[in-house]
């Protein structure tokens, strides 16, 4: 009896391994919101070493802000769906906040003087 209690214990069930499949795939795609966050983070900081005015603070923190409401709500949108709907759900999330990111660096590489203090 307790061989049979044993390895029924050790053997995952389904829902337990798609579980862990899915916090493993919130994981990776963390990562990559994160590094979007890091980036406009890390430009913002440049930018405020030159001394930037109000409008450029605005402009320049909408990304960090952004891939984090977009993450959350992806997140709330899909975790009741199937894994493959989930990483759909979240790779759009994440497409939309890499373009987000891009279309605000590149009016801050156009018009950089705006932005300045």
């Amino acid at each position: 009896m307790s061989e049979s209690t044993s390895s029924a214990g050790a053997a995952p069930t389904a829902s337990r391994m798609m579980s862990m499949l899915r916090g493993f795939v919130t994981g990776i795609l963390g990562l990559a919101y994160a590094f979007l966050i890091w980036n406009a983070t890390f430009y913002l900081i440049e930018m405020a070493q030159a001394g930037i005015s109000g409008y450029g603070w605005t402009v320049l923190l909408m990304p960090v802000i952004v891939p984090m409401i977009v993450f959350v709500v992806a997140l709330l949108m899909t975790r009741r769906r199937p894994l493959g709907v989930f990483i759909v759900g979240m790779l759009a999330g994440l497409g939309l906040s890499a373009v987000f990111w891009l279309d605000t660096l590149s009016y801050a590489l156009r018009n950089g003087a705006s932005l300045l203090g």
